[in-house]
């Protein structure tokens, strides 16, 4: 468990830092329930039972947090990921962002990031086909099928849209802050872990990819958003 304070985080952040314990602990996938009881022993005073705070979980209170419609639900934004009913697993994005709270909050020493949780949540867009044919070829995607693909688009629920715009810009952004923060010109997963370096001007690409799609598809995408009839 993580020996930062709970003080100042929003429900969503106790709620990921409790996935990262789980994670940690490890557990790479875990229950709705396993979730309920690493929550609340970060913070019984939030995540207790009414009036018992200090004895029993209120499973309820965490569950509004994952399966509600809050903008920073850690299921909507990707940092937690649901693998099958009632079974999640932290994803790599999440554990970039635990990283970075972490930072923010310190205890007063400076810190540095890992990488790998950062690689590891931007890897699959740099290697991305699309991304790639683009590199190559800067008409493509000329399909809005490619545009869907790189975005890992499942369905075309408004929502689902959202939360995987949300989370595509996460994780590129994130990336380009950490080789800003750390003065360098690429990101590797770490010293012996492998994996193709990812470099600054990479990065940017991506970026700019990105927000291409946003315009090239802009039609495409303001037709899911429309409230259907």
């Amino acid at each position: 468990m993580s020996d930062l304070p709970n003080r100042g985080l929003t429900a969503a952040q106790e709620i990921l830092f409790a996935a990262h314990d789980l994670d940690a602990a490890g557990k790479s996938e875990f229950t709705e329930w396993d979730l309920t009881v690493a929550t609340w022993k970060r913070n019984p005073n939030r995540f207790g039972c009414r009036g018992y705070e200090s004895d029993y979980p209120d499973h309820k209170r965490v569950m509004m947090e994952i399966m509600g419609n809050k903008k920073d639900n850690p299921v909507r934004v990707g940092t937690i990921e649901k693998t099958r009913p009632n079974c999640y697993h932290l994803s790599n994005l999440g554990r970039s962002q635990v990283d970075r709270l972490r930072q923010s909050r310190g205890d007063g020493q400076q810190s540095v990031r890992s990488p790998q949780s950062v690689y590891d949540a931007v890897a699959p867009y740099y290697r991305n086909p699309v991304f790639r044919k683009h590199c190559r070829d800067s008409e493509e995607p000329r399909m809005w099928l490619g545009a869907a693909s790189f975005l890992q688009l499942a369905n075309s629920e408004p929502r689902h849209l959202e939360d995987r715009l949300r989370a595509t810009n996460r994780a590129i952004d994130d990336a380009l802050s950490w080789v800003e923060e750390n003065g360098v010109e690429q990101i590797n997963r770490g010293v012996s872990a492998g994996g193709e370096a990812i470099s600054r001007v990479d990065l940017r690409r991506l970026k700019e990819f990105f927000t291409l799609l946003q315009e090239r598809f802009a039609h495409q995408l303001e037709a899911i958003r429309r409230p259907r009839r």
